[in-house]
């Protein structure tokens, strides 16, 4: 990590969509220190429905199919068979709550080991150069850090713009073994190899994991993806050269997360504000306006009669 890797933070710091994303960030961090018992319920039910999407996610990368959202939960929940339902289906969704749980002692032991045995209950494959790449990137990342003045440290933009960076490092350990696997694949004319995309994906996966554990200690809100969200992003990582310079790279990164980051901080803050007695009452209110709505259109051909005499109520 030297001044190249300065220069990468600050130019994507700077994108306009990292900077509109990380307003919703700092959006949901202002309501801490959640005071309401309201407000630390709905806190607690988001992260444990964070947890049941983000093995949902891994499960459906690692079986190549669609898995119901109840599935997730019945397995989170405990479940190791579901009936009607394939056994590798809920072996995935348990190996992805192990992986999941096996990160999230990373925000106090800064133990990189963590995230290798998660990558392992993924059966990510990774070689043993991968693995040792990813120490290194996940140290070095860590150092630069360290090494940064407060003033930066405290702008979420740059906080963000820290996260993409070690991502890309990630990925380019991936990138390289999947490389010395499969050579130089040709681009089909949508962009990366099918080949190409899917092996990344399944390299790639405990990454996306375990970013959310980096981000809690830069003291960032967590994420989530949906399967065609990190299918989207992989591919779009994955096209041809786009992997070649680490700055291009990590601004591809940088702007095709930044809007889901957004977008599932913005949800944070309102399932941590919602309130099911205003949600009541507005639905009731909707209600009311749609029926007024049919009853106007229903009668609208019927017009009045001038000539009709006034009645006094």
């Amino acid at each position: 990590m030297n001044v190249e890797t300065d220069q990468v933070v600050e130019r994507i710091a700077a994108l306009p969509s990292v900077r509109q994303a990380v307003q919703t960030a700092a959006d949901l961090t202002e309501l801490w220190p959640l005071t309401s018992a309201l407000h630390m319920d709905n806190d607690a039910r988001y992260c444990e429905n964070l947890q049941v999407r983000l093995s949902r996610l891994a499960a459906q990368v690692m079986t190549g199919e669609t898995i119901p959202m109840a599935d997730a939960e019945f397995v989170y929940e405990g479940a190791d068979a579901i009936p009607g339902r394939p056994q590798a289906t809920v072996d995935a969704l348990n190996a992805a709550n192990d992986a999941i749980e096996a990160l999230e002692g990373f925000v106090s032991s800064h133990d990189v080991h963590e995230l290798l045995d998660a990558a392992d209950a993924l059966d990510a494959g990774w070689s043993g150069a991968t693995a040792t790449a990813v120490t290194g990137a996940v140290g070095g990342v860590e150092d630069f850090v360290a090494a940064r003045t407060e003033t930066k440290v405290e702008s979420p933009a740059w906080r963000y713009a820290v996260v993409i960076v070690l991502l890309n490092e990630l990925m380019r350990a991936a990138t390289t073994q999947l490389r010395a696997t499969l050579g130089a694949a040709e681009p089909t004319a949508g962009g990366a190899p099918e080949q190409r995309v899917r092996g990344l994906e399944r390299l790639a996966l405990p990454f996306f994991l375990f970013i959310n554990d980096f981000t809690a200690t830069l003291q960032l809100p967590q994420i989530c993806l949906t399967a065609e969200q990190f299918r989207g992003v992989i591919a779009a990582y994955a096209t041809p050269n786009g992997d070649d310079d680490a700055a291009d790279a990590a601004t591809v990164l940088a702007q095709a997360l930044a809007p889901i980051a957004g977008a599932e901080w913005r949800k944070h803050r309102e399932d941590i504000l919602w309130d099911p007695k205003e949600a009541k009452e507005r639905a009731r209110k909707e209600d009311e306006r749609k029926n007024k709505e049919a009853l106007a259109a229903k009668f609208a051909h019927i017009k009045d009669d001038p000539n009709k005499p006034e009645v006094e109520l």
